[in-house]
């Protein structure tokens, strides 16, 4: 797992969002920790990244804490995730080159059989 504070954020404006002490639709989270991975909340939408704090400290979990397995099996699924998007990266990096070499070879037989009818002219 790459960072320890990882989340993702929504807003929802549907009827069923609850809103901050500020009096704006709270903000949807998935925190994506080793801690709490996967697990949801709302807050308030109001985020300063410098001091990493939310504008009126509304906050609500909407997910149940999770057990000990639930944690393990989320957090290897979450590594075999970026494990596998790596090895996808790698292989369509790859399967250019593989393509550029072929393209290659298709210009150097071309070349080759240009020099070919050219010598046979002679």
């Amino acid at each position: 797992m790459s960072d320890s504070n990882s989340y993702s954020s929504s807003r929802c404006s549907c009827e069923c969002s609850r809103v901050c002490f500020c009096d704006r639709v709270a903000a949807n989270i998935t925190y994506w920790t080793k801690d709490n991975p996967g697990r949801r909340f709302e807050a308030c939408p109001i985020y300063n990244p410098v001091t990493k704090t939310r504008g009126c400290k509304y906050f609500r979990w909407l997910d149940e804490t999770q057990t000990g397995w639930q944690k393990k099996v989320i957090n290897q699924l979450v590594i075999e995730r970026k494990l596998l998007k790596n090895e996808v990266g790698m292989l369509k990096k790859e399967n250019d080159m593989l393509k550029n070499g072929a393209k290659m070879m298709k210009v150097g037989n071309l070349e080759s059989e240009s020099v070919e009818v050219a010598n046979d002219r002679n």
